[in-house]
């Protein structure tokens, strides 16, 4: 094959329709990527890109841990990959939005209260005075971000121990039941859920003894009070009489 026919079939194949469709300038592609970083900007906010990190992890992780894992625990390791993909996509894109809501709701651009004082900074009332638009744009994207902040506070403090774990537990037991014990789905979320409901009974009966304990020993603590009171009352009446 000549060297010369191969230049000549590569140039007929640049003029097909398909290649006319490509400029020849290559500049589309920053400027194609400068319009999604825009439409990202404006619409992608934290629940959304929790949502996406859920979704590529449920797709990717449980087959990574089929291929990868060892062949006695490959299955439980998916299944447990998959329930925290779920859990942690349904905690995080609910806590986030709902901090935003909330946030936006109590602290927002047309809010006048004193939490705009306590977390808005100086400049955002200059420009709320001399340039509306831009004190508008840039309170919105301040009060998205106290509103992640704010739902990350919560997911440290308060969702990951006692949201996302007791899901996640529960979302591998439903999985487990369907696909390593051959149950229903129906079956399979019934049992789960008179698991759950029994531990948080065990759980609302170990609170209550301990509450109980603690009453008795302040009841004790209140006799022998009470006993040294009427000790002390009876001696002074004795002394009194004498």
């Amino acid at each position: 094959m000549k060297i010369s026919s191969s230049f000549n079939r590569t140039e007929n194949s640049r003029n097909n329709q398909s290649f006319k469709a490509i400029p020849a300038n290559p500049k589309y592609i920053p400027e194609m990527l400068g319009k999604i970083g825009k439409v990202a900007g404006e619409y992608v906010s934290m629940p959304e890109q929790k949502l996406f990190l859920a979704t590529t992890a449920l797709m990717f992780q449980p087959l990574i841990d089929l291929k990868f894992a060892n062949e006695e625990q490959k299955n439980d390791a998916a299944i447990k990959s998959a329930s925290k993909a779920i859990a942690g996509g349904l905690t995080g894109v609910t806590i986030r939005a709902a901090f935003l809501k909330i946030t936006d709701h109590f602290i927002g651009f047309n809010k006048h209260n004193k939490l705009n004082t306590h977390f808005f900074p100086d400049a955002s009332i200059h420009l709320k005075e001399t340039r509306p638009e831009i004190a508008k744009l840039y309170m919105k994207q301040y009060t998205k971000t106290l509103g992640t902040l704010f739902a990350v506070l919560f997911m440290i403090l308060f969702s990951n121990s006692k949201m996302d774990v007791p899901l996640t537990s529960d979302l591998q037991d439903f999985i487990s039941g369907i696909a390593k014990e051959n149950k229903s789905w129906l079956t399979s979320l019934k049992d789960v859920k008179n698991n759950r409901c029994k531990k948080i009974a065990d759980w609302f009966n170990r609170k209550k003894k301990f509450v109980e304990k603690i009453g008795r020993k302040m009841v004790k603590i209140g006799d022998v009070i009470m006993n040294d009171s009427d000790e002390e009352r009876r001696k002074e009446k004795v002394n009194a009489k004498s």
